[in-house]
């Protein structure tokens, strides 16, 4: 084994041994950041959040005036704004406008 191949298999195994120390929501803003978005995805005017109503949806908000749309699930939400997810903060989603596409 050289040792271009030794480094790439320390390399991985620091990697696995990283993401294994993650919290689960670093996990989950992965997963939620990997869905494909709808073609007809809207782009909000600024930062937008993503709160669950203890009557059974979500609702992606204006975390200034708090106007928003209400959705089924937490992904769907995701999937109809071309916005990346970045904070998780006591319960809500935080995100930001992407800036490609």
């Amino acid at each position: 084994m050289g040792i271009a191949a030794y480094n790439r298999g320390s390399a991985a195994i620091t990697t696995q041994i990283n993401m294994q120390a993650r919290p689960v929501e670093f996990e989950i803003i992965d997963r939620l950041n990997a869905l494909p978005k709808f073609t007809d995805a809207g782009k909000p005017l600024g930062p937008i959040q993503f709160v669950y109503d203890p009557r059974g949806f979500w609702v992606a908000e204006c975390p200034v005036t708090g106007y928003g749309f209400f959705y089924r699930t937490l992904g769907e939400a995701v999937r109809r704004w071309r916005v990346t997810i970045i904070a998780f903060d006591r319960g809500i989603w935080k995100s930001e406008v992407k800036q490609t596409e």
